[in-house]
């Protein structure tokens, strides 16, 4: 077995082809197509222009255009009811987009993390019909909202559900349902951003608007949504997303370019950028204060904007300060489930502990929200162990649980958390190698330094979006000799230095330099262009590192 790198994590190759010799062209074109073919990601001929799902493969599409023009025509009052996150957040703002053009002003609801959780609640239905709706369109939720589906039928509303969660035994008794698996669409399925789009481009084709104003940013929104959301980034969600980042790089005014300006994104914009700079800034409303901030910005609210932007702060800032008390807890756990729980884990950022903690420990991990009585949790896991099945195993201590392989969240009285900690801990270990028990790190092909040129990240720029399903090309490099390794930016917290004539930059790795100034090492780097004075030449984004001659 391979060393450990000097970050300690385990190096998993995912081919094992070799790089024919030839010219630099020919190597770059070898390489593309080997990523290509290994990733499946083929786009369908004429679907640039049209991007994303045909909302007609949804039987019940047909009735529910019929059922909103009408709520159009007789200017009823409609509401629209979403998630909390950026996907549910970015699907409301589609559709809450699609009536304003009518001149329409739908009540809009999203539900509070904190105070209300996830889905549509009884008395949301109530709410909702006190304030005079007819017809209801939920989006990113309700197919699992049996019974308040039933209440708001019984209330006069009339139901029409656009949602893309796992399929309950039971489906609610909606006029309309939009849904992936009940139109039996195959994978990937969209998000439901990406349902919202397709429901409202097949709304405006009806009326004979190919485009309509504000096409860009309704194409960029559904963009963002399906990227926050970590759908499969191939078929119609690829070219949805090719579509809206370019949508976006287009705006030149409003609440996107906004958002764009306080991210710091001036240039082209990336799958990349939106996944670590939009979609946290939108998904902090809902983590620290009320999710109706983020989707009063995305709708012009200027004021909402900035609250926003200060919301992510204090986000980052919390964020960065509870991990690392937590990184201190789970280092000196010998379980192989980490759990933790304190009053002072706030429900919205507990899963980004939990991803944190996972990444860093390589284990699967629960951090839990107590604040005495009941435990609200979100966990994370690895790819060889399924967090939802360790739930279910356990389901007679929780109150509740949802989820799927990697991503979960519970609920449970405080008095049983010792006992979930261990019945989860004992499961792990029975199913999952200790090996697997470490942090990893993917590299797609091991390659020659001489490989990596700026042709090859020309080409290579075809294969983006990039994100679930297809994510960043990256390279291993062996026994290759780092020189000039140095610490650099604040702290010198970053490493710098070249590969033969290669610049290298490894974010937060400057802590090595002396070790891999020294020694040849083995290095996992994606690629980059660096710009200086009017020159272009490629640039290796270190990922990681360790000591060289472990072929």
């Amino acid at each position: 077995m391979e060393p450990l790198s000097l970050t300690g994590k385990r190096w998993n190759l995912r081919m094992t082809e070799t790089v024919p010799a030839g010219d630099a062209a020919a190597s770059s074109r070898h390489l593309t197509g080997l990523l290509f073919m290994h990733r499946g990601v083929i786009d369908a001929p004429g679907m640039i222009a049209t991007p994303g799902l045909d909302a007609a493969l949804f039987p019940d599409c047909e009735a529910a255009a019929q059922r909103i023009r009408r709520a159009v025509g007789s200017k009823e009052t409609v509401a629209i009811f979403g998630d909390y996150d950026c996907d549910g957040v970015t699907s409301t703002a589609l559709m809450a987009r699609y009536f304003g053009r009518r001149g329409m002003h739908p009540v809009l609801r999203l539900p509070h993390r904190l105070h209300e959780g996830y889905g549509l609640k009884p008395g949301i239905v109530d709410e909702l019909r006190n304030a005079g709706a007819t017809l209801l369109i939920t989006v990113d939720t309700g197919i699992s909202a049996v019974a308040e589906v039933e209440r708001a039928n019984a209330a006069g509303m009339d139901v029409i559900i656009l949602d893309h969660h796992h399929l309950p035994p039971e489906l609610p008794s909606a006029l309309a349902i939009l849904h992936p698996a009940v139109a039996g669409i195959r994978e990937p399925h969209p998000a439901a951003a990406g349902i919202a789009w397709s429901v409202v481009r097949f709304l405006e084709r009806q009326e004979g608007n190919e485009t309509w104003e504000g096409w860009d940013t309704d194409c960029a929104l559904g963009a963002i949504g399906t990227i926050a959301d970590l759908v499969t980034l191939r078929g119609s969600n690829r070219l949805l997303v090719q579509a809206g980042l370019r949508a976006l790089e287009r705006i030149e005014a409003g609440p996107l370019r906004m958002l764009r300006m306080q991210a710091g994104l001036e240039g082209g914009v990336t799958s990349r950028d939106v996944a670590f700079r939009i979609a946290p800034r939108l998904n902090a409303a809902g983590r620290m204060a009320d999710p109706s901030i983020a989707l009063h910005a995305l709708l012009g609210d200027e004021a909402s904007a900035i609250a926003l932007e200060e919301l992510n702060m204090q986000r980052q800032a919390l964020v960065g300060h509870l991990f690392e008390g937590a990184l201190v807890t789970g280092e000196k756990d010998p379980l192989p489930f980490l759990c933790l729980r304190s009053p002072g884990y706030v429900p919205g950022i507990c899963g980004l502990i939990a991803g944190k903690l996972t990444e860093k420990l390589g284990k699967p991990s629960l951090v839990a929200h107590d604040p005495g009585d009941t435990c609200v949790a979100s966990l994370r896991s690895i790819p060889p162990y399924n967090v939802t099945r360790g739930l279910t195993l356990a389901h007679d201590l929780l109150l509740s649980f949802g989820g799927h392989a990697m991503a979960a969240g519970c609920s449970f009285a405080a008095k049983n958390f010792e006992e979930l900690r261990h019945r989860l801990a004992a499961d792990v270990a029975a199913t999952v190698r200790p090996d697997d028990l470490r942090p990893s790190l993917d590299a797609d092909l091991c390659v020659e330094a001489r490989h990596l040129s700026l042709e090859l990240w020309q080409l290579l720029r075809s294969l983006e979006p990039h994100g679930q399903g297809n994510p960043e090309p990256s390279f291993l490099l062996r026994d290759v000799s780092l020189r000039n390794a140095r610490g650099v930016g604040k702290g010198a917290a970053h490493l710098q230095g070249f590969v033969e004539d290669k610049k290298l930059i490894g974010f937060n790795l400057g802590q090595f330099a002396g070790v891999t100034g020294s020694s040849r090492v083995d290095v996992v780097c994606r690629l980059g262009m660096d710009a200086w004075n009017g020159n272009r030449s490629v640039q290796l984004m270190a990922d990681d590192i360790r000591l060289g001659n472990s072929k």
